[in-house]
């Protein structure tokens, strides 16, 4: 399913009328309660159901973002969202805000304008800050945006280079990665499995839906132990080692027997498997 330009136009109206809405209820909040009072604005919050944390944001960007900034974004034609604003108005290290009076945002405006974009991105709007990513709203799951969106917005080359600094240069991260990539395919192959044609699962299902999540947890061994991991056993954790291979040896036999494999005979299975229930 795909959606229309007219689709696009209705989101963006969408998003342009919660961006009024946001900087509204900022105004709001200035009126009633006084930057300081946190006793007094906490309590208003709560009588609106509004969190706190973003209150205090929608009033700050309300106090920076003037009327006469609304009524430019407003007039432009450009898509922006709240965000945007937003992210004019946080503060510095400096104290002062990144986009005072919103000067980088007019001259991008202007530039969206000439060249026909329909649209001003957040990480575009970063960029010409200098700004790097927030990671405490990329995290925050009452954010505007997710890591995933933050990720996706970049152009192509932006994204690529961000992702292999962070595979290639920071190794905790990759193994961060790889174990999320597992477990994902790990419950993905454990919804869908491999399906013997419905109805009630049978020993043939059963058994190989236990092979898929034993190669799942062997595939998650070997990756915990790179063969670049050098390591020295004493002598009692060689034999332990030993003896553990032995049962493994044993086990790829009877699963080569139960699946047909062509390597194993009946009689090499039906030892196989005295042997293993013998370990």
């Amino acid at each position: 399913m795909s959606y229309t330009d007219q689709d696009v136009h209705d989101g963006r109206r969408l998003m342009n009328d919660g961006r009024e809405n946001r900087l509204v209820i900022g105004d709001k909040l200035l009126s009633v309660t006084a930057s300081g009072q946190d006793g007094v604005f906490d309590q208003y919050c709560d009588e609106i159901s509004l969190n706190p944390r973003t209150a205090r944001q929608y009033r700050h960007t309300a106090r920076m973002c003037a009327p006469p900034v609304r009524q430019l974004v407003a007039d432009s034609g450009v898509h922006v969202c709240y965000s945007v604003l937003r992210e004019g108005a946080r503060l510095a290290p400096s104290g002062r805000p990144y986009d005072k009076d919103y000067s980088t945002l007019r001259s991008l405006l202007a530039e969206a304008r000439e060249a026909g974009t329909g649209r001003i991105s957040v990480p575009q709007y970063r960029r010409a800050l200098g700004m790097g990513p927030a990671l405490q709203d990329l995290l925050d799951p009452a954010g505007d945006m997710s890591v995933a969106e933050y990720l996706g917005a970049l152009p192509p080359t932006e994204r690529d280079k961000v992702l292999r600094d962070l595979v290639e240069e920071d190794g905790k991260v990759h193994d961060a990665i790889k174990r999320a990539m597992d477990d994902k395919r790990r419950r993905d192959r454990e919804t869908r499995g491999p399906d013997c044609g419905g109805g009630k699962p049978d020993k043939a299902q059963a058994l190989a839906r236990d092979l898929v999540r034993l190669r799942d947890q062997a595939t998650a061994f070997m990756n915990r132990y790179p063969p670049s991991a050098a390591v020295a056993f004493t002598g009692e954790q060689r034999a332990a080692c030993a003896e553990a291979l032995g049962t493994l040896e044993v086990l790829a036999t009877w699963i080569k027997v139960r699946i047909g494999g062509p390597t194993a005979t009946a009689s090499t299975g039906q030892d196989a498997a005295r042997d293993l229930v013998a370990v």
